[in-house]
């Protein structure tokens, strides 16, 4: 693959608010995951982009190691100090039941199809220990439609609840929380932000954003307000499953 893979993602930066809002996001996950986590260990997170999340994760002191496919972003992440495998995912470049907990955030739309989408979901469960933790977040099909293709070229596996929880459940996971969220909203906020973002999406608006030079401004808008889904799935412990 072309060594400039993702780019136009590693050359990103974030506004101060933007930062903000991703490191509140971010911290919630990790509480939900600590919820299910008898303590930190052993972490592995596939598709770690600019580290924001490994860095949570290793001051609350899990030990954390990460696989990504960019070569910039992988070279980035080194030269602060991660432990990271630059590799394609899957297969997962690990070892068997060597995690306690793999954390992907929105990576398996990224799959080229179910099988990929298969294969990935298995190889979470051989890395992973017995009773260990899988953290999946991807975007929310049902909300986002057209947009879910066109914030991203390399969105290819749709992604629902019902899709999502039916390939965990097949892929030999026991489901431990599902939660639907906009950034670092959940519940009543969650929904009101969602009833908001149907005004960005009316019928008019992207011509309207052409004749008006604020097309950029209308992807931003339409990104914030970008619905996801978070998978807190376990490994059941050998015998159980």
């Amino acid at each position: 693959m072309p060594g400039d893979f993702y780019r136009w993602f590693s050359e990103r930066r974030l506004t101060r608010f933007g930062e903000a809002r991703k490191k509140r996001t971010e911290q919630r996950r990790l509480r939900l995951l600590m919820e299910h986590a008898r303590q930190p260990a052993a972490m592995l997170e596939i598709g770690p982009g600019h580290g924001s999340f490994g860095a949570l994760a290793k001051s609350s002191g899990w030990r954390y190691r990460a696989v990504e496919a960019s070569p910039a972003l992988a070279d980035a992440l080194r030269a602060r100090g991660f432990d990271v495998v630059e590799a394609w995912a899957p297969p997962i470049a690990a070892a068997d039941a060597s995690c306690d907990a793999v954390y992907a955030d929105q990576v398996l739309e990224h799959m080229s199809g179910i099988d990929a989408a298969r294969e990935f979901v298995a190889e979470a469960r051989r890395v992973l220990k017995p009773n260990g933790l899988l953290f999946i977040v991807v975007p929310d099909y049902i909300k986002e439609r057209t947009f879910f293709w066109d914030v991203d070229y390399t969105h290819n596996f749709v992604t629902t609840e019902r899709r999502v929880g039916q390939l965990l459940l097949d892929g030999g996971f026991e489901a431990q929380a599902t939660v639907e969220s906009i950034g670092a909203a959940t519940g009543l906020a969650r929904d009101l932000l969602a009833a908001v973002s149907f005004v960005p999406n009316l019928p008019g608006m992207d011509f309207l954003a052409r004749r008006t030079g604020t097309r950029e401004l209308l992807f931003k808008v339409r990104k914030n307000l970008f619905a996801t889904i978070e998978f807190v799935a376990r490994k059941p412990h050998a015998g159980s499953g």
